[in-house]
């Protein structure tokens, strides 16, 4: 991947022409001579929203490749990181074995309460037993198949893109994905450098944002090539002592 390359900016300018496809929708109907009432006024309709899905997402697009552009040509940045093909396939498999070790607890803790909670409504209730297991397994299901893709689509799209990241003392680009934690809401939880494990070693980052009624938690661990070690350790502090006042880094 080039600097000048920005991905949220192409993906921005899909939904733009989609933006123009919408308004050529809704001026379709008179072009044609399409009367309003044998569908030309849902077809109109069609056509504003198509409009306006557009625009939203292409606004949103190019807000994300402003933030991919201040970080991959920002004079802040702390370290610019390529890897070798064995490298990245390293690091791509030990990622999906945490990855899938983290899931997979958590959905036999989801699974764990569900049944819990499906036994004490079976004593309460003390019918409709059948009904009641159905939505416990329901629930179980669904839990399954959430970590089960989830796991395999990070796999994939680390298979399938080869990595490279910037990092900011308030974000970073890795692997063509934004991690901001700075602003709007977002907020550091830890950095730390990890080298205590067998492989590539990480730096490490806990990162927070504002969703509904709680906050999201991500975990970016961002592989660090060797002979990078102690200026991995350094980032780790500068971001810390930027935006933590707790210690949390290392």
């Amino acid at each position: 991947m080039e600097v000048k390359e920005n991905p949220p900016r192409r993906t921005a300018l899909i939904w733009m022409g989609i933006a123009v496809i919408g308004i050529m929708v809704i001026f379709l109907p008179g072009i044609v001579g399409m009367d309003g009432f044998e569908g030309g006024y849902a077809v109109s309709v069609a056509g504003v929203l198509i409009f306006l899905t557009g625009l939203i997402a292409g606004l949103l697009y190019f807000k994300l490749a402003k933030s991919v552009d201040s970080i991959i040509r920002s004079e802040n940045v702390l370290a610019h990181w390529t890897y070798t093909p064995e490298q990245w396939r390293q690091y791509t498999e030990e990622e999906h074995k945490d990855n899938a070790a983290g899931k997979w607890g958590l959905f036999m803790l989801i699974a764990g309460i569900a049944v819990v909670v499906g036994i004490i409504l079976a004593i309460i209730i003390g019918e409709d037993f059948l009904l009641i297991a159905l939505i416990i397994l329901g629930i179980i299901a669904v839990a399954g198949l959430a970590a089960f893709f989830s796991t395999v689509g990070s796999y994939r799209y680390n298979k399938k893109h080869h990595g490279e990241v910037y990092i900011t003392p308030d974000g970073a680009y890795f692997n063509r994905q934004m991690h901001i934690w700075k602003g709007l809401g977002n907020r550091l939880e830890e950095a730390f450098f990890d080298n205590e494990r067998n492989g590539l070693p990480r730096l490490s980052i806990t990162y927070s944002a504002l969703a509904a009624y709680k906050r999201n938690y991500w975990t970016l661990r961002i592989p660090v090539p060797p002979g990078e070690e102690d200026n991995a350790r350094s980032i780790a502090n500068r971001i810390g002592q930027t935006h933590l006042q707790s210690g949390n880094y290392i």
